[in-house]
């Protein structure tokens, strides 16, 4: 039986998996990160290392019949990072097992449209939008990280809550339930620290990004400024989306549109508000997948060898990822 490998590498965590060809999992292994901006390549090959290892110890049959290798890495956007990762993995597998490395916006949009062409939305701690028209012809909008953009991503959002809570801390604006719940996240009990706090952290987008989930929840309980927040981050989301459109399609094309990352989990908040924004472009269909992104990189993989995708291949991967 054949086999095939799908890597879906975020900035954060790297997971690999192995299917067979009707899309039943027979082995998955997690790691760290393989952004190759931010990751020296020593670190790289030990974190591909590890997985190729893991997976082979957990099925070594599967692990020798595998054809193809699908990656979708964070940070692979030229053609030297491509070359590198590639030669990489190519080591690390059968002799035979053909390698492709491609951004992960690959997995997410392939996660949602099962390999077809569409736009892909992803917006987690960072934010880009992503497309493929039916010509193969890629283009994006935003993605340009946290000091120029990342508009409706977590970090965004994070940013604005904190920004909110410290106005109404002023006096500036009316007062908002974030103020509380940003001083008991960062466990002080005077905003004057919340300065310490996030300056002098090694990472501050890594402390900021977490407030998105207290916007979420002082938006459920009504709040005027989460609220705004939410309402925003619909707008930059739509906008992005119709901008990468009409760069990508024709007016009478129809086009899926994915929603992949932490800030789609609550799927009755912005997707359902993302979509009413949307609504009356009939040439848009949004998508929210049921398969992990790693599953986009299996779809990735087996398209490499023209297999069918189809939904009893989809199902079976759910079932047994």
């Amino acid at each position: 039986m054949k086999y095939v490998v799908g890597i879906d590498g975020g900035g954060t965590k790297t997971v690999a998996v192995i299917t067979s060809a009707d899309g039943r999992v027979a082995a998955k292994s997690a790691a760290g990160p393989v952004n190759p901006n931010v990751v020296e390549k020593k670190e790289i090959h030990q974190t591909f290392f590890e997985l190729m290892q893991d997976l082979k110890q957990q099925n070594n049959d599967a692990f020798e019949y595998l054809t193809s290798l699908f990656a979708g890495i964070s940070g692979a956007g030229n053609d030297k990072a491509v070359q590198m990762l590639t030669d990489m993995l190519k080591g690390l597998v059968p002799e035979d097992t053909v390698v492709q490395v491609e951004p992960d916006a690959i997995n997410a949009l392939y996660s949602g449209t099962w390999g077809k062409p569409g736009i892909v939305q992803i917006s987690g701690t960072g934010s880009i939008t992503f497309g493929i028209n039916a010509d193969g012809r890629r283009d994006r909008v935003g993605g340009w990280g946290y000091l120029f953009g990342d508009e409706g991503s977590g970090y965004d959002m994070g940013k604005a809550g904190i920004t909110a809570a410290l106005k109404a801390f002023d006096g500036r604006t009316k007062e908002t339930v974030l103020l509380e719940m940003i001083c008991a996240h960062f466990r002080i009990d005077n905003p004057y620290n919340l300065i310490q706090k996030v300056y002098a952290s090694p990472s501050p987008k890594s402390e900021i990004s977490p407030i998105a989930k207290l916007v979420f929840d002082a938006y459920r309980q009504h709040d005027t400024a989460a609220r705004e927040i939410i309402k925003n981050t619909v707008k930059e989301l739509g906008s992005s989306i119709r901008t990468l459109k009409a760069k990508l399609y024709q007016p009478e094309e129809a086009v899926y549109a994915v929603l992949c990352g932490g800030v789609f989990r609550d799927k009755t908040i912005l997707p359902d508000m993302l979509e009413k924004e949307l609504q009356n472009d009939r040439q848009l269909t949004m998508v929210n997948p049921e398969m992990a992104p790693v599953g986009g990189s299996i779809i990735g993989a087996l398209l490499m060898e023209n297999n069918r995708i189809d939904e009893t291949l989809i199902r079976n991967f759910i079932s047994t990822y």
